[in-house]
């Protein structure tokens, strides 16, 4: 099942944030709904009695915490961590998911070593971020930022704050990697999919252009989780004054 595949997004008329949610209230563990080579997109829930410490020794994961609060042992550091949060856990990292006596629900992005490695010219954050990265942190960057703002570099992927304030964003196909959009704030017309037209690249792998053919149109907001396949075109047009999305890219062979 492939539930935030392009096709999936664009034919439905309901919020993808919705159905996001109504499959992790009726998930008992972990579901795969998106899964290749280099990533993988897992909705997860934790309750009950805290399962044993697990180590992942060749995948790299990111966290985004929709519902609930729980204690987490990341390595030797403990951590609170709610909805609204986003949560890195490197690979070879132990961690524990302790959600006391509630339900916690959050989707991972799973990153899996590849030769794939971001291109030069990009946007491309040089730090590392938080183990925890806090609501109110995320909240805050997104209110008083105008342009995008670098959070994270791991070997093949990186972590971004996306925003445009008044204006659109580029036509635009990516050839090495994947993106991964969880909008935070604003609305904006998703369109995806098509061929671009006077496509350039720009830099290696970057193609722009000035518009696109056979295009498919979605309205997203917050909540909603936009995938866009590598050599997909795809274009944001903001529907309100500022739009903002958390923006996971993942290099692939």
């Amino acid at each position: 099942m492939r539930i935030l595949s392009v096709i999936l997004l664009l034919a439905q008329s309901y919020p993808l944030r919705a159905e996001i949610d109504r499959m992790l209230a009726r998930a008992a563990d972990s579901l795969h709904v998106h899964e290749k080579p280099n990533f993988a997109v897992v909705l997860r829930v934790a309750q009950g009695k805290p399962k044993p410490p697990e180590t992942q020794s060749n995948v790299d994961e990111v966290w985004f915490v929709r519902r609930g609060k729980a204690g987490l042992t990341l390595g030797t550091s403990r951590y609170d961590a709610a909805d609204g949060d986003i949560v890195h856990v490197p690979r070879g990292t132990a961690f524990q998911v302790d959600p006391g006596s509630g339900r916690f629900e959050y989707v991972a992005v799973r990153v899996f070593p590849a030769t794939g490695r971001p291109a030069p010219g990009g946007f491309i954050p040089t730090g590392k971020m938080p183990d925890v990265l806090k609501k109110s942190v995320i909240d805050a960057t997104f209110a008083n930022s105008e342009k995008n703002q670098p959070l994270h570099a791991g070997s093949n992927f990186t972590v971004n704050y996306v925003v445009y304030k008044g204006r659109s964003g580029p036509w635009e196909a990516h050839r090495g990697c994947v993106d991964i959009y969880f909008l935070h704030d604003g609305t904006a017309t998703a369109q995806l999919g098509g061929v671009i037209s006077n496509p350039k690249e720009e830099t290696p792998g970057e193609i722009r252009g000035d518009g696109v053919t056979g295009a498919r149109a979605s309205q997203i907001g917050p909540g909603d989780i936009v995938l866009i396949p590598r050599n997909t075109a795809h274009h944001m047009t903001p529907a309100s004054g500022k739009l903002g999305y958390m923006l996971v890219k993942v290099w692939a062979d």
